[in-house]
Parts: C-alpha cells; sequence; structure tokens
C-alpha cells in the first residue's frame, strides 16, 4: 500500500530537511548557488515504512508551539527503543529528560523546548527518513544566545536512530490515533524505572 506521504519523496527538500540542510533560508534567497546551512539532521538518511496501528511513536515539542499543527505535525519521531536511549541516559548524566532528550537528540533550547512529550499510533501507512543524528553548532540558524543553551553545540548520540517524517503535518490529522501530549515531567514520572533521577 502506498504511503500517504509518498508524493514528499519525490520532492528534494524534504530529504534535505532530512539531513538538517535548511531549506527555509534558501527559497528566500535573492541568488541562487548560494551555499545552504546544514546544521543538525540525520547522516544518511534511509527511507522507512513506519508500522502502523501496533506501535507508539514519540515526539518532544514545544508547549508554546503556535498551533497543533506544529506539534503534532513537527516531523521528528522516535520509536519505543531510542526513546528508551534517551530515557536511559538521564540516570548517568543527573539530566532530567527534557534536557537529556535536547542532549542525545541534538535540539538546542533555542529551537525547542522540548517541554512536552507526544505519543501516538500511526494508523495509516507513512514513510519516513531514519538516521544517525548529526551535531548542531553554532552557526547560521542557531546563535547559541538562550541561556539554557549557554553559548555551545549539541553533539547528540550516535547510538539514537532519529525519524524525519516528510510532510508530516498535511497528513497528522488523518493518521495519528491513540494522539497523547503530556508535559514532559508527568511523562518522567511514568517511567522512574528507567529514569531513575
Amino acid at each position: 500500500m502506498q504511503a500517504l506521504n509518498e508524493a514528499a519523496f519525490s520532492q528534494p527538500h524534504w530529504l534535505l530537511r532530512a539531513k538538517g540542510f535548511n531549506t527555509e533560508d534558501w527559497y528566500g534567497r535573492p541568488q541562487r548557488g548560494t551555499a545552504m546551512e546544514r546544521n543538525g539532521g540525520i547522516e544518511n538518511p534511509n527511507r522507512t515504512r513506519l508500522y502502523t496501528r501496533n506501535c507508539v511513536y514519540y515526539r518532544f515539542a514545544d508547549s508554546n508551539a503556535r498551533s497543533d499543527d506544529a506539534k503534532q505535525g513537527g516531523g521528528w519521531w522516535l520509536d519505543y527503543e531510542q526513546l528508551e536511549k534517551v530515557m536511559s541516559g538521564c540516570a548517568a548524566t543527573g539530566m532530567n529528560l527534557s534536557q537529556m532528550a535536547r542532549h542525545y537528540l541534538a535540539v538546542p533550547w533555542e529551537w525547542s523546548q522540548a517541554d512536552i512529550v507526544i505519543s501516538a499510533v500511526f494508523q495509516q501507512p507513512m514513510d519516513a527518513y531514519e538516521g544517525r543524528g548529526r551535531p548542531v553548532e553554532i552557526t547560521g540558524r542557531y546563535l547559541g544566545r538562550n541561556a539554557v543553551d549557554a553559548g555551545q553545540g549539541y553533539s547528540g548520540n550516535r547510538n539514537v536512530i532519529q525519524l524525519f517524517v516528510p510532510d508530516m503535518r498535511s497528513h497528522w490529522r488523518q493518521t495519528l490515533t491513540m494522539v497523547k501530549v503530556e508535559d514532559v515531567r508527568v511523562f518522567a514520572r511514568q517511567h522512574r524505572d528507567i529514569i531513575r533521577v
């Protein structure tokens, strides 16, 4: 069966976004042929089919996002096995779950507070790009200005496989079911056996 977001895989800008290229700035530039910034993203994205109806996926999001489209419709997701790696890192580092997510997934506070966890089941076929995350450095659209970021980059954790779902915003309402949006602290309390902080 064809994925709902099949058309996105023939549009090259989605692959560029998965790789961490800043396509939004690129399209706004008056001169063609200038270099496009790459920061974060997935190192060598591979296309994969997401499981439907029997697998819960997760994403860290910003409670201050303007709309549900920006929260549930965001492209970056994790399966439970990868989320468990993030949660397991809390005990060793003493970080809370929000800090650990930003640290392991290379998400500066400047980009997202990562203060809510969205969990959902995909009920319609959707494809994603998957792969190891790339570091985020202070350059271009990430300036390290937020005090929490303390003017530093985010190296990420290469053992965590991330998912980027192209054109998720157009499809989340018809594909996501069993959607839960929880404060990251509430979510963490339900997983104390893993987090142990």
